[in-house]
């Protein structure tokens, strides 16, 4: 996916987030093969499928934008800048899943991968509160809780000696 860092609409910012989501569904399909704990297998699964809701979710979001979206900055440039430093840090960068599960050994590894995606995702739904309105704010709420959720669920199992 191509979009511009420099002059980004709300619409921009959605694609990016399908994108992150789809990186996640992907992630977590492979890993569910890799990992050999039934628990942790059952999970990603599972996981895998709640992103496709969130892709879902994303596209309806766009009905909710408010066009081009013009954030308040102390200097010119300093909201494009943060904006580009949470995605390029992103865990999964649009572009690295399979290098990612090639590196999952154990299932402990695989669970840290999915809580730091689930945090990440977190940081970045949180900038789509200013560019959508009131309808938009309760679907992207929404999809932030799920979010927790997931790293409730996920945090439960890390803390099990496998």
């Amino acid at each position: 996916m191509s979009w511009s860092i420099l002059d980004f609409t709300g619409g921009e910012i959605i694609d990016l987030a399908t994108e992150i989501e789809k990186a996640g569904k992907s992630f977590y399909e492979a890993a569910a093969h890799k990992v050999e704990v039934p628990e942790v297998s059952a999970l990603f699964k599972a996981l895998g499928n709640e992103e496709d809701k969130h892709i879902r979710d994303f596209q309806a979001l766009k009905d909710h934008l408010e066009g081009s979206f013009a954030p308040e900055e102390s200097y010119p440039g300093e909201y494009r800048d943060y904006l580009k430093a949470i995605i390029d840090n992103h865990v999964f960068n649009i572009k690295n899943v399979e290098e990612l599960v090639r590196g999952v050994v154990v299932a402990r590894e695989a669970l840290a991968v999915a809580l730091r995606f689930e945090k990440d995702s977190i940081l970045i739904f949180q900038e789509f509160m200013k560019v959508v309105d009131e309808p938009g704010r309760a679907i992207v709420q929404k999809l932030i809780d799920q979010e927790k959720e997931h790293i409730g669920l996920l945090a439960r199992l890390n803390k099990i000696k496998w």
